[in-house]
């Protein structure tokens, strides 16, 4: 993990470039932000971030996600989702939303990548699971969450269950619904909304960098 001192010595202020990705066969351009570990670091790898139903990619420069975690070593992109913001193009149907996922990773050249997801994002990645390209997945009170058990207990895919301990709703379904998944982590985060990523951010992000850093040892990065 980076020393502290380069967490310090880091512009978190510092702009975030705005960047588009023409996905041909989808007649999409989708816009995404995107940051780099300072001073020429090595990459520990690739995080896609992606977004729920009233957000934009911009929710993850505005909490300083994206800043933190590239000061920590790791290459962040965050997209626009279909549908929302300013990536060009009508939403799309929930059937869709994995193929366009899939598309995404590997228009990004992609081999493997960490992926945060928030709420409704959980319709791009969780049909998904189990993919070769995605070495763990971040959870953050997805949606569409139920799955059976014969399909649960294949996805050997290391993940990061959060839901804040406000959240009545998607929340504790997602905690429930994921908790019995090979290979899992639970964690409430206190005084946080549905939102947890925005209502309580160093938090998310403290256990987030902990959970990569726990993968990194095991070489799934």
């Amino acid at each position: 993990m980076a020393k502290s001192a380069d967490l310090q010595a880091a512009d978190l202020l510092r702009d975030i470039p705005d960047n588009s990705l023409d996905l041909v066969q989808e007649a999409f351009t989708v816009f995404i932000r995107e940051s780099l570990p300072p001073f020429n670091y090595h990459v520990k790898g690739t995080i896609l971030l992606l977004h729920g139903q009233a957000y934009t990619s911009y929710v993850w420069q505005n909490s300083n996600m994206m800043q933190i975690f590239s000061a920590m070593g790791f290459h962040c992109i965050a997209p626009d989702l279909p549908g929302q913001g300013r990536t060009e193009g009508t939403g799309i149907a929930d059937k869709e939303k994995p193929r366009f996922f899939s598309l995404l990773i590997d228009t990004l050249y992609l081999k493997r990548v960490i992926v945060v997801a928030a709420s409704m994002a959980g319709q791009y990645i969780l049909p998904l699971l189990p993919d070769f390209r995605i070495t763990c997945l971040v959870a953050i009170a997805l949606s569409d969450s139920k799955m059976p058990p014969e399909r649960s207990s294949v996805i050997k895919t290391p993940t990061l269950v959060l839901w804040g301990d406000k959240d009545t709703s998607l929340g504790p379904i997602c905690a429930s619904n994921l908790k019995n998944l090979p290979f899992v982590k639970l964690i409430k985060i206190p005084s946080a909304t549905h939102a947890c990523h925005e209502s309580n951010p160093k938090y998310v992000q403290t256990v987030i960098l902990n959970f990569l850093d726990l993968i990194t040892e095991y070489d799934l990065i």
